[in-house]
């Protein structure tokens, strides 16, 4: 649709299709990491089920889709290959301890990128509820090696675990904005307006991408209001006058 959305004046900033392939598919990103010699969790899928070793803590996750959906977390190889028949596209996954992290990235139209890292404190359901801003010269080292490995551009996000050894390991990339992106902003990077520039043509300044460390960022979701949906209508319409 790119062409049809350029027609009429829709400006977008994407990467080419074989990378944004190798990011909604995590047998193909664990293919292309593994390619490149960056870390990532030892996966297996299709034909390749039978070795999944005993005695291994294990991720039964679909190869596509967002979130912690239809994830599951088993120990032993017969509960996972069981899980592989009804888990839609299932993947596998050797499970990695340690405190996980997320990188805001923003990759120039010269493959110069910035990243400013951000541990997930405390995760709920997929998402981080409590996240503080960090550097570590590997940890960066690691994202960066993975933006080139998948020829990223534009704005977009990897995540990833420091093992309790130390041992870096990358689990995903997102071609897309991360939803805590905010704490980036609050840190100092000026991620959203340096974005704009790419988005126009405009150079990205990345001295502009720089952050401060020790920022934290709290996130709350909380039910609003339980109640007869014959009360609903009225709700929302007052909501809306007031």
């Amino acid at each position: 649709m790119s062409s049809r959305l350029e027609e009429i004046g829709v400006r977008m900033w994407l990467p080419e299709p074989a990378s944004v392939h190798a990011c909604i598919d995590k047998a193909a990103f664990h293919r292309v990491l593994t390619e490149h010699g960056v870390p990532t969790p030892r996966s297996w899928w299709g034909d390749t089920l039978d070795l999944v070793p005993e005695n291994t803590r294990l991720v039964v996750k679909p190869r596509r889709g967002h979130g912690a959906q239809h994830v599951h977390f088993v120990e032993k190889k017969e509960h996972a290959l069981l899980l592989s028949e009804v888990v839609p596209g299932a993947l596998v996954q050797e499970r990695v301890y340690g405190t996980e992290f997320t990188a805001d990235c923003l990759v120039d139209r010269t493959g110069r990128a910035s990243a400013i890292l951000r541990r997930r404190d405390l995760v709920k359901a997929g998402l981080a509820a409590v996240s503080t801003t960090f550097h570590d010269t590997t940890v960066l080292d690691f994202v960066l090696a993975a933006l080139r490995a998948v020829r990223a551009e534009g704005l977009c996000c990897v995540q990833g675990f420091v093992q309790d050894d130390g041992q870096v390991t990358i689990t995903e990339l997102n071609v897309r904005i991360a939803g805590g992106f905010p704490l980036t902003e609050a840190a100092g990077a000026d991620l959203v307006g340096q974005m704009v520039n790419g988005l126009f043509g405009l150079a990205v300044d990345h001295d502009r991408l720089t952050y401060r460390t020790g920022v934290f960022l709290t996130n709350y979701v909380e039910t609003l209001a339980v109640g007869e949906t014959t009360d609903l209508k009225r709700i929302a319409m007052n909501g809306v006058t007031t």
